[in-house]
């Protein structure tokens, strides 16, 4: 993993405020509790992505402010990384590509092999395309989600 540090960017959530928090891969969010009572903790934050960590290893908190939510956050975080290979960083890299070329193609008007009934379709960028079409995917539209 070439990401040395968490990084984060606000949502674009107008409703209210939310961070995406960052290695290389979203892996977690730092937010405002949506309708939770005026004396309980008024920030969240979720750790984990999917794929890539089992949902068993996700962790989750709450917090009175960001500073103290981004604090709970990052200790979590130092248990969890090191725990973390380069494998579960490039499976969630590899659903995130392979989401956004499916939306792409039927975006397109293009149809998926699998709704052929030869098994083959041809993709947005011209080229045939079997049912599996991930080495198609994966070589040809590298980071299409990102």
């Amino acid at each position: 993993m070439t990401d040395t540090a968490l990084t984060r960017r606000r949502s674009e959530n107008s409703h209210q405020e939310t961070w995406h928090i960052y290695f290389g891969v979203h892996v977690g969010t730092i937010g405002t509790r949506a309708g939770v009572p005026k004396d309980v903790d008024q920030w969240g934050w979720h750790l984990g992505f999917y794929p890539g960590t089992e949902p068993g290893t996700h962790q989750s908190g709450s917090a009175e402010s960001y500073p103290a939510a981004r604090a709970e956050f990052e200790r979590a975080w130092l248990q969890l990384e090191p725990t973390l290979t380069e494998e579960n960083f490039e499976t969630w890299r590899r659903s995130r590509d392979w989401h956004a070329w499916k939306y792409r193609i039927w975006g397109n008007g293009c149809r998926m092999p699998t709704q052929n009934t030869s098994g083959w379709s041809k993709c947005f960028c011209g080229e045939q395309t079997p049912i599996a079409c991930e080495a198609h995917i994966y070589s040809a539209h590298r980071g299409i989600g990102a």
